[in-house]
């Protein structure tokens, strides 16, 4: 139901705001307004807006996307292939982002310094206050300056210079939230009887504190696909990667009505997808929700 609204909400939107894919042509003086008009006809652009947006839901229900207008190549792969790239591209922002936000929050939980607190706040401050384009730039400039001298790995640190751009907002909502989770659940009874029981401290963490804390990272994991995603339109730009991000840039801009849709649908697919693979490994993980009748 909530991809079937945002699509009818998107294509709603491209169609109120005037123009298609045929506007730019009558700029061309060689090109009659009779032969534009004929193209009209030929790709349903002259049918009312919901005749339009329901021969598209039926073709999409049937797995057919159209023909990009631009690129003229079907959707659906075009689609796919570029997707490709950015879903290696956001994989490796959230093992980033993990990688620095799991250790982090342990060491800071079991060490209770306050070297380290101070530490974690500023890396949450920082990833959370600064914009995608500026990391974007910073790492283009970053990767013109690594890569004068060895152009052969130029494309590997470039992607992962892009991954951590990308990362920078998932650090921020990670690092905090498992933070935040971790220190209230060193707080509860099941904690306090571990430690009476003589377990050492890095014990008590691993074995008792580290499931339950990790619910609410797992929740915002599946939660945080949409702002992946959207921040690869920025980051992509400016790096120059072929992504989905570029791809709906260059969908927009030629007011490339199938392409936009395709998009807008496996992305919001893709968020559901991901939303519903949260939901299940917090299932996974937590035995509670699993006896509610998950």
């Amino acid at each position: 139901m909530m991809i079937l609204i945002v699509s009818a909400v998107t294509f709603a939107l491209l169609g109120f705001a005037g123009g298609d894919a045929l506007t730019q042509l009558r700029d061309n003086s060689q090109i009659s307004a009779v032969t534009i008009e004929r193209l009209r006809s030929v790709y349903g652009l002259d049918q009312p807006l919901p005749k339009r947006y329901f021969r598209w839901l039926s073709g999409a229900v049937k797995g057919d996307l159209g023909e990009s207008t631009y690129f003229h190549v079907p959707v659906s792969g075009l689609v796919l292939s570029r997707s490709v790239s950015t879903f290696w591209l956001g994989t490796a922002a959230f093992a980033i982002a993990l990688i620095l936000a799991v250790p982090l929050s342990l060491i800071g939980v079991r060490y209770q310094s306050t070297a380290i607190a101070a530490l974690i706040d500023s890396v949450i401050l920082l990833s959370a206050s600064t914009p995608r384009i500026v990391l974007a730039l910073v790492a283009l400039a970053i990767s013109v300056r690594l890569t004068a001298s060895a152009m052969d790995s130029s494309s590997a640190v470039l992607f992962w210079l892009a991954a951590l751009a990308l990362s920078a907002p998932l650090i921020s909502v990670f690092l905090a939230q498992f933070h935040g989770e971790l220190r209230r659940t060193m707080r509860e009874d099941f904690i306090k009887l571990a430690r009476a029981k003589g377990l050492s401290e890095s014990s008590v963490i691993l074995r008792h504190a580290l499931r339950p804390a990790l619910n609410p990272v797992l929740t915002i994991a599946g939660l945080s696909l949409g702002s992946v995603l959207g921040g690869s339109v920025v980051v992509e730009s400016v790096l120059g990667r072929q992504g989905i991000g570029t791809l709906m840039v260059s969908a927009v801009r030629a007011r490339d009505l199938p392409l936009v849709m395709g998009i807008v649908l496996f992305t919001s697919t893709a968020v559901w997808l991901g939303n519903a693979i949260g939901e299940l490994l917090q299932a996974a993980n937590d035995k509670r929700i699993r006896d509610l009748g998950f």
